[in-house]
């Protein structure tokens, strides 16, 4: 016997000893390989690590059975694992839940595993196979190592067991010894269980005729794991450690299931070399059972071999998917009970089968009858059409002025007068006297049939019979018409809310657009649906009434010049329109002073203004009077005097010669635009010219300068302005400071001296600098106004007067002034320089 067949004999008896704790036996076990094995060559033995496969090292304590006489306790079935199970089963988990069953698949497996027939099962992570634990134990489960047993005594006596099942197949019951229970079902260890117990427990048994006083009951606990291989092709192929109530699809569901190769019809389930099961997994595709789902064992083998042949079938089936089919099974078989048969739209009369051949690819049309005899072959492509959506093979179209439009039957309705009937008949505004058929001719070309309806009603005309894909056209009056509307503008209360007419055609005496309730500022315009005999009060009416300014003797209606049954070119003439003037009551009551003016289509109606109706103006008095506030004009030409008069006039600290008067200007739209763009052109310094160009706004503010003390001492002068509406008069205390600012040394505001001129005020703020533009500096006075510097005989600054309240501004000079005084002022210099010199000379000859 050599040295390895020793030492695994000896591993074999070591395992099998029951007195030694697993400590002892490691240790025995360590030291058995530590001293035989290195002492052996155990390649040239043929000696592999696979050879121990079936050792098993003592990693956890084993249990002892324990016996309490206390109520049983209700704890949850659980598997019992070791170790390295453990870490397996760990491992399987994490992966699946990582979908990386098998990373290193190409896209175009993966995307022949997404066609398969059943594969979603398998890779749904919604759909599990995971054990129940919690399910009644299986009166066919076969007890095993590890099992736990669950026994519980109740009646005349009561106990309660919890014993596990050794490895030598024993369970020890206190009292009783040991009863062997591995490889039996639970229902047999039971009645072993019964009968042994009885021997302790009399109450188990009847007596003399007498029922059993004690009941036993046993049950599994804590269940043991198994090892399963599943070989093949299958995604992740393996040896996994299952609960020992798992069954064939809670191993395939940990393996992924066959993959884009393995066949999903043929699965064999083989335990100790024998075939026990072959299951179909179409089984529980179609019925929702499987009735080979076997339960497993240990070291059972489940192998998954490669698919003999295939199908793929697309299109307008319910599941078009690959199928892997039978050579019994024939296409119907295959779409009805596998795809869920065709879908409505599906065109059954010829499917197209692409078939392999040894040298090429051939197609067979396969008509609908031939389905139930037709056993396609591995490879075949089979696809089931769409019938023609766009083409209905009995329908015609009726559209128009009928009350039920749409598409009907020809073989219900026949003819012209039926199709109608069918329709409910015409709406009122219905033009009978031509009706357009659209029609399909033989060459796929249309053409229009145009027929009388009245006369087909009167017996004149016969009957039209109507052709498939008709399109019958009932037009409306109304269509045919052009669209009547009047349009009112001027003095209108109109709403947002007024029945406004859809846009029209442009045109001087047309509607050009819909027009909205516009600003006040702007005449409201209104266009309205034309109805017949509308009177130019019911117009206004629609329009929302007339304004409190409306001048109702002066209602003025332009109409369009019409010139039917008039074609001759020699009476054209230069007129456009129609004038009509006459008056309206207030009202709008039907009495004898209304207008009856009754309107035409395109009418335009002009509602004047009353020449004497005003809106309240008001102007505004600030500053150093004894009444300031808001007034209202009395008179459209009031003046200034005239309003000072009303507010009390000055008070004593006012200053008039600092007056100043605010006005509001306002412009349109289209001349802000204009001004910007002269602006814009101005601005352009590509000539060398720069201009400061502010912002053009369309309503702004402007300070205007007046004279208020020549207007109180003369009114009616011309420093007396007319007032407007929105004006501010602001009326300041006299001041008593002047400000210098600009090109001067020290920027400052200085006390009004009586009698000083423009460069004492200078000299207060430092003097000018060198880049001071003397030349063009101004002075804004108190009021606004402003006065400039002008020159006397081209050579001297005469300096406007300075006031109280006065602002002195010194501009800048630009580049060239600057540049332009430098070279004046070498010049000069030098000037000086010869003179001085020519002096110098002369004044040295005369003393010589």
């Amino acid at each position: 016997m050599s040295k390895i067949t020793l030492a695994i004999r000896y591993c074999k008896e070591m395992n099998s000893l029951t007195h030694f704790t697993p400590t002892k036996k490691l240790l025995v076990l360590l030291f058995i390989f530590a001293t035989i094995l290195p002492n052996e060559n155990v390649l040239s033995q043929g000696f592999s690590l696979g050879s121990l496969q079936n050792l098993t090292l003592p990693t956890q304590m084993p249990r002892t059975s324990t016996a309490s006489s206390s109520a049983p306790t209700t704890t949850a079935r659980k598997v019992v694992e070791s170790g390295r199970e453990q870490s397996v089963s760990d491992s399987i988990r994490s992966a699946r839940s990582a979908s990386s069953i098998a990373p290193t698949v190409d896209s175009s497996a993966l995307s022949i595993r997404k066609k398969l027939y059943g594969f979603n099962i398998f890779n749904n992570p919604n759909i599990t196979f995971e054990t129940s634990l919690k399910i009644p134990t299986p009166k066919n489960y076969v007890l095993g190592t590890d099992d736990e047993l669950l026994i519980d005594i109740n009646g005349f006596s009561e106990e309660h067991y919890n014993l596990p099942i050794t490895s030598e197949g024993y369970i020890k019951v206190p009292k009783v010894g040991n009863i062997f229970v591995s490889g039996i079902t639970i229902e047999e260890a039971k009645r072993r269980i019964v009968d042994r117990l009885s021997k302790i427990y009399v109450g188990l048994r009847s007596y003399n005729g007498s029922a059993p006083n004690t009941t036993a009951t046993v049950s599994l606990g804590s269940i043991r794991t198994i090892r399963v291989s599943i070989l093949g092709d299958v995604v992740a192929p393996g040896t996994y450690s299952l609960s020992s109530l798992s069954r064939v699809m809670n191993a395939l569901y940990l393996s992924g299931g066959p993959n884009e190769n393995g066949t999903f019809r043929e699965i064999k389930v083989i335990r100790d070399k024998k075939l026990i099961a072959q299951v179909d997994l179409y089984d529980l595709l179609t019925t929702g059972n499987l009735r080979q789902n076997v339960s497993l064992q240990d070291q059972d083998i489940i192998q998954v071999g490669p698919y003999k042949s295939r199908v793929e079938i697309k299109g307008q089936i319910k599941k078009p998917s690959i199928f892997e089919n039978l050579p019994n099974e024939s296409l119907e078989r295959i779409i009805a009970e596998y795809g869920n048969g065709f879908l409505p739209d599906a065109y059954r009369q010829v499917l197209k089968v692409q078939r392999f051949t040894d040298k090429e690819i051939k197609l067979i049309d396969l008509n609908t009858d031939l389905l139930s005899s037709f056993y396609p072959k591995s490879g075949d492509v089979i696809t089931v059409e769409q019938i023609l959506t766009n083409r209905i093979e009995n329908a015609v179209t009726l559209d128009g002025a009928v009350f039920r439009g749409g598409k009907y039957s020809i073989s219900d309705n026949p003819t012209l007068t039926k199709l109608i009937k069918r329709a409910e008949g015409f709406k009122q505004d219905a033009f009978l006297n031509r009706i357009s058929i659209t029609r399909l001719r033989d060459d796929l070309t249309k053409e229009n049939i145009s027929v009388n309806y009245n006369d087909i009603t009167s017996g004149k005309t016969p009957d039209i019979v109507l052709q498939r894909e008709d399109i019958i056209t009932v037009y409306s009056v109304l269509d045919l018409m052009e669209t009547y509307t009047v349009r009112i503008q001027g003095e209108i209360n109109l709403k947002g809310t007024a029945p406004l007419a859809p846009v029209a055609t442009s045109g001087s005496t047309g509607v050009s657009e819909t027009p909205k309730t516009t600003a006040a500022s702007e005449t409201p315009m209104g266009s309205f649906p034309y109805i017949k005999n509308m009177t130019v009060e019911d117009l206004i009416q629609k329009a929302g009434g007339l304004k409190e300014s409306a001048a109702t003797g002066r209602i003025e209606v332009i109409r369009r010049k019409k010139n039917i049954g008039k074609d001759d070119p020699s009476q054209i003439t230069s007129t456009i329109g129609e004038k009509f003037n006459f008056s309206i009551n207030n009202n709008l009551s039907i009495n004898e002073s209304a207008s009856k003016f009754i309107l035409e289509p395109f009418d335009e109606v002009f509602v004047r203004s009353s020449p004497n109706y005003e809106k309240q103006q008001f102007v505004s008095i600030e500053g150093q009077v004894i009444f300031p506030g808001v007034y209202a004009l009395e008179r459209k030409d009031e003046k200034i005097s005239e309003i000072l008069k009303r507010v009390g006039g000055l008070n004593a600290q006012a200053y008039p010669r600092g007056a100043t008067l605010i006005r509001k200007f306002k412009i349109s739209k289209q001349e802000a635009d204009r001004k910007r763009s002269q602006l814009n052109d101005l601005s352009d310094n590509s000539t060398g010219v720069s201009v400061k160009v502010q912002e053009v706004k369309e309503e702004t503010e402007e300070s205007i300068g007046i004279d208020l003390a020549k207007a109180i001492e003369s009114p009616g002068s011309i420093a007396d302005m007319l007032l407007q509406d929105g004006d501010i008069i602001r009326i300041p205390k006299e001041p008593q400071t002047v400000r210098m600012q600009g090109e001067v040394l020290y920027p400052t505001s200085t006390r009004f001296l009586n009698g000083m001129n423009f460069k004492h005020y200078i000299s207060e703020a430092g003097g000018f600098t060198e880049l001071s533009a003397r030349k063009r500096s101004y002075v804004i006075y108190a009021n606004g106004s402003v006065d400039r510097t002008r020159k006397l005989l081209g050579v001297f600054n005469i300096y406007p007067k300075v006031e109280p309240g006065s602002e002195i501004v010194i501009p800048r000079m630009n580049a060239k002034e600057a540049l332009s005084q430098k070279t004046l002022a070498s010049i000069q210099m030098i000037t000086g320089i010869v003179s001085s010199l020519s002096l110098m000379l002369v004044t040295i000859r005369q003393f010589q």
